[in-house]
């Protein structure tokens, strides 16, 4: 596969796998296997970032630590969520190749209505654009996050400054 990124053939395989996936016995149709999964978007958001550090060789690659400045979160649909970032951390490892990272992310802020909150993200993909299951830790009217299983696609801005992020609710059915 020219030109795909390992991140996106080992996407591509998962959700080939969780397509295509079913159970031994099919005999019942109130399997609860039996549904694919579907994606709801829920926001947007732009994160500033800070100066990020020199190189920290890891085996296998190295990490890179950019502090979190502030940004913005606009909501998308029934479920959205609107606020502002305060601040927070974002700690990427890049492989020696260069074609894949782990990120991990915490950020925290406040909603539109004054609500505090911390996200945690942790996923992977290439410097292009990665995937992570993120986590709210929030309450008053966005407590209903904290039991959702959130993912989000992230790419990096040209020049490195900031983050643009869009994040979904997986729905069941």
């Amino acid at each position: 596969m020219p030109g795909m990124s390992l991140f996106r053939i080992l996407v591509a395989a998962l959700l080939a796998f969780l397509v295509s996936a079913r159970p031994a016995d099919q005999s019942s149709s109130a399997n609860p296997l039996s549904s694919t999964p579907r994606l709801q978007r829920i926001f947007r958001s732009t994160a500033q970032l800070g100066d990020f550090n020199a190189p920290i060789p890891i085996p296998g690659g190295q990490r890179i630590v950019a502090s979190v400045t502030g940004g913005t979160i606009t909501a998308e649909g029934q479920q959205g969520i609107t606020g502002t970032f305060k601040g927070g951390i974002s700690i990427i490892d890049i492989s020696n190749d260069g074609q894949s990272i782990v990120n991990n992310v915490q950020t925290f802020g406040t909603t539109s209505d004054g609500t505090p909150f911390l996200v945690t993200e942790s996923g992977l993909g290439s410097p292009a654009d990665d995937f992570a299951r993120l986590i709210f830790t929030i309450g008053g009217k966005f407590a209903f996050l904290q039991n959702q299983f959130l993912i989000t696609e992230a790419v990096l801005a040209a020049d490195r400054k900031s983050v643009m992020t869009v994040g979904y609710v997986v729905l069941d059915r």
